[in-house]
């Protein structure tokens, strides 16, 4: 009888109270903690009333998976503790029917995830300026073709890591991020972006560790562009067309490097890179000379003066 009773009891320890209603499914992972997963919804009526059933549980993941609806309803997420929302290969035609998106989310959301879908109206910023504890915002191939300065709007909010990759993306606005000053992880890899300025980034960033720009257009840096970051760590730019690492970019944060990644790029090594020789690299340099061709394949971090000519 006594492990009848244990039995019985074991279900709401864990977390999954009610029986799950479709589209959504619950399944305990800890103790009072659940991941709930909705998939192919398609009926926004039925998914509210799927996860009120769900309501007053707290929640570590909620995945929406292959779904396709007109809004996300003001009210779904209400009566619910969630922690990481995954929005993934959906399609809405906006977040929300209301002025503000994952209402009844903001004290609970840490991190939001958006990958491969389509949201038809766009991005409209403001509608996330009520998610009050979100530290992490991704991206990942959700239709962004520019950054303007309505980002802004959720500069107010914690967020330490931001990535917006693997869109299309190649016009960011000149004070995109300015106000971004909590950031410590900014991820615009995988984008069409050719043109930056120091404008675009705190200035100072004093909490900035991590830039990711790999993978885009880039061909030129400005000079400032690192300036006023005293805790950056790594530099990503792999698969750029840089051709030179110019001693004014990068000299003001070189040694504090941890990491820096210039792998398929373009490199001429010659008497330009001379500085770095005088300088301590950091201690993961992923870069290769892709000209002359007697130093193609050369990690430039261990070339020598005489290697490097004009």
């Amino acid at each position: 009888m006594l492990v009848l009773l244990i039995a019985s009891l074991l279900p709401a320890g864990l977390g999954c109270l009610f029986k799950a209603i479709p589209p959504c499914s619950c399944v305990p992972i800890a103790f009072k903690t659940t991941e709930i997963t909705c998939k192919d919804a398609t009926d926004a009526n039925e998914l509210e009333k799927s996860l009120l059933n769900l309501q007053n549980q707290s929640v570590q993941t909620l995945y929406i998976i292959d779904s396709s609806l007109m809004y996300l309803p003001s009210d779904v997420f209400k009566g619910l503790e969630v922690q990481k929302l995954h929005l993934i290969n959906s399609t809405v035609q906006d977040l929300t029917e209301s002025e503000v998106a994952f209402e009844g989310l903001g004290n609970s959301l840490e991190v939001l995830i958006i990958e491969e879908c389509r949201i038809f109206n766009g991005f409209n910023w403001d509608e996330f300026r009520n998610l009050r504890n979100l530290v992490t915002l991704k991206t990942v191939k959700a239709g962004l073709l520019d950054i303007d300065s309505d980002i802004g709007d959720i500069a107010h909010l914690p967020l330490k890591e931001l990535h917006l990759t693997q869109d299309s993306i190649s016009y960011i606005d000149d004070r995109a991020f300015t106000k971004f000053k909590n950031l410590m992880i900014l991820s615009l890899k995988r984008n069409h972006i050719s043109v930056l300025k120091r404008s675009m980034f705190p200035n100072p960033a004093p909490k900035l560790t991590v830039i990711n720009l790999s993978y885009n257009a880039i061909d030129t840096l400005p000079e400032d562009m690192f300036m006023n970051m005293p805790g950056l760590m790594s530099i990503l730019l792999a698969g750029n067309n840089l051709i030179t690492v110019d001693q004014k970019t990068f000299s003001s944060v070189w040694s504090q490097l941890n990491k820096i990644n210039l792998y398929d790029n373009p490199m001429r090594c010659d008497c330009r890179m001379k500085w770095i020789l005088l300088m301590k690299s950091p201690k993961n340099t992923w870069a290769e000379c892709v000209y002359p061709p007697n130093l193609a394949g050369s990690n430039f971090a261990y070339l020598n003066a005489d290697d490097l000519k004009c």
